[in-house]
Parts: structure tokens; sequence; C-alpha cells
């Protein structure tokens, strides 16, 4: 049996088909638009959202975040984002960039072997930097459009091409076929793990986005999607991140 993986994301595993279905017209979105034919659906999911991070997510990462050292977090954190990198390495390859695809591999086989199974991080420090990418990003550079926007249970905003594309890593993350079913579980954890550290440690601007804005749902639904283009254009900056919504 093989493994199975968590996606970089807000958090992930999905309900595809029902969004699908309307989804053959208005497919494509300008750079400044929204396309979100599925709002009222969508913010009904929301307040789902809202109320589990309420009442259990954010309550658990602080938790996590106050019993758990630093340290830990860090390594657990650098380890994660270490497995993740032949996920990476398809994608860039896929993509047609062989500089990113070839840092990529090298910056895995250094931190894995050098950096003891990923936990520090000796590429960084030769200028061999993290380039993050999925098979998302891949249909972008393909010119698949974006899609409608959609927030998912659980796992928050997306578009169609990003749930798309959250399906399709499961299939061609390479950890899938080389971990055993409990090594797999053991990821399953560790990432679960590292999501409440990341809730823990961006508390503050989370709220700032959920709980403080006059419409949660649209600081939410602007903030992705300016991330996620920003992002696939190489230029994402915490600035970029606004709230026209957000109380005085």
């Amino acid at each position: 049996m093989t493994g199975f993986r968590i996606s970089k994301k807000p958090l992930l595993a999905v309900l595809l088909a029902g969004f699908l279905g309307g989804c053959g017209a208005n497919i494509s979105a300008e750079p400044d638009q929204i396309n979100d034919p599925f709002e009222a659906g969508n913010r009904q999911i929301h307040e789902f959202n809202k109320a589990v991070d309420e009442a259990l997510i954010g309550p658990l990462s602080q938790i996590y975040g106050g019993v758990v050292p630093y340290e830990f977090r860090y390594f657990l954190g650098n380890t994660v984002s270490n497995l993740g990198q032949p996920n990476a390495f398809v994608n860039h390859v896929l993509q047609g960039d062989s500089d990113a695809a070839g840092n990529t591999l090298l910056r895995f086989l250094m931190n894995s072997t050098i950096g003891i199974a990923g936990m520090f991080d000796p590429a960084a420090s030769v200028g061999i930097f993290d380039e993050p990418t999925d098979f998302g990003g891949t249909l972008a550079v393909w010119g698949v459009p974006e899609g409608p926007y959609l927030e998912l249970p659980v796992l928050g905003p997306s578009t169609v091409r990003d749930v798309i594309g959250m399906l399709v890593d499961v299939g061609i993350d390479p950890l899938n076929y080389a971990l055993t079913e409990e090594q797999a579980y053991s990821l399953f954890v560790a990432r679960s793990l590292n999501l409440l550290g990341k809730r823990h440690e961006y508390d503050d601007l989370i709220r700032a986005l959920l709980y403080e804005s006059a419409d949660s749902y649209t600081a939410q639904r602007l903030s992705y999607l300016q991330n996620k283009r920003h992002a696939l254009a190489g230029e994402t900056t915490i600035d970029d991140l606004e709230d026209p919504y957000a109380l005085e």
C-alpha cells in the first residue's frame, strides 16, 4: 500500500465533483478580477471553517505552540519542507524549468544528508533556496486559467485550478511510492503538527483576517488570490495582502 501526502496549503483532501459541475462557463479570470460564481455556497463553507478554527484549530495551535519548544517546531518545519522537495522537483520538470528543477534536487540531496534528514538547511547557506511549486502552478504555466474561486471545508481558500492541482499532486508525488504505510502515517502526523505550528506562528495575522475584518470572507478571498497570483509571478510580498474591508 502506498502512502499519502498533505498539501502545503492552509490544509488538504477534497470534495470536487459538486463544484466542477458548474464551471464550464466563465472559467477564466483577469489578473485583477474576482471570479466567484459560487459565492453563496462559499460563504456558508467559510462560516463553517471559521467555527472550526475558533473552536478547534486555533485553540489547539495555541496549546501546541505554548507546550512544544520553538526549536522542535523549527526543525520539524524544515523537515516537512524538505520532504516537499521531490514533488516540487517533478513539477519544475513538468514546467520545463530545468534550473529550478536542478536546484530543487540539489537542495533536497544536501539537506537530506548534510542537513540530517532536512532538520537543517545547509543548502540555503550556499545560496540554494527553496523554490516551492505544485501542480496548480504547473497548470498555470501550461496556460490553464485560474477558474472560479472555491472555499473548501477545513482546507480553506482555493480555485478550481488549484483543487485539480492538489489532486494530481497526490498522484505524482514520488514520496507516495517510496514510503511504507507506517512512514506515510508518520509524515501525515508531521505535516499536521507543522500546520498547527504555522497556525500558531501567524495567529495575529489570521485573527485580523478572520475575526477583525468587516467581511472576513471577502478579506480572505482577496488575500488568497493576491498571494497566489503574485506567487505565480514570482513577486509575493506580505505588503501585497490587503484587506479593503478592514475596520479602522
